[in-house]
């Protein structure tokens, strides 16, 4: 069974539908301009760069995935609604790879806190 041979999808496209994928796509691009600033803003950070530059890749594919939305609700082109998805898919790695980063640097904070309690405390 060969992955890449192309496989047929049928969608009707009504008008509620393409009201429903316009509304993705505004709500998209809003959060993706979003994620973009809090990534920039992470960034500040040298240390927290390492969740900011995900977060921003993230923000990025977000913003893309949106305006393919709303080309593929305007225009009824299939390749566009491809590219939406395949963008939202980066967009949803990005954001787990940040969601990795996020927990092992909490997890480290709070060894790093446990271990100056503690150290602190032997002084009493």
């Amino acid at each position: 069974m060969d992955l890449n041979q192309p496989k047929s999808i049928t969608i009707n496209s009504t008008e509620m539908l393409k009201k429903q994928m316009k509304f993705i796509a505004i709500m998209q691009q809003i959060y993706g301009v979003i994620m973009i600033i809090i990534g920039a803003l992470s960034c500040l950070g040298i240390i927290s760069a390492i969740i900011g530059i995900p977060v921003i890749l993230a923000g990025v594919k977000l913003f893309k995935s949106g305006s393919t939305f709303g080309m593929a609700a305007n225009f009824d082109n299939e390749r566009n609604l491809v590219e939406a998805i395949e963008n939202l898919h980066g967009y949803w790695k990005f954001t787990l790879i940040a969601f990795i980063c996020s927990i092992l640097f909490f997890i480290i904070y709070m060894i790093l806190i446990v271990a100056l309690i503690s150290s602190i405390g032997g002084h009493y």
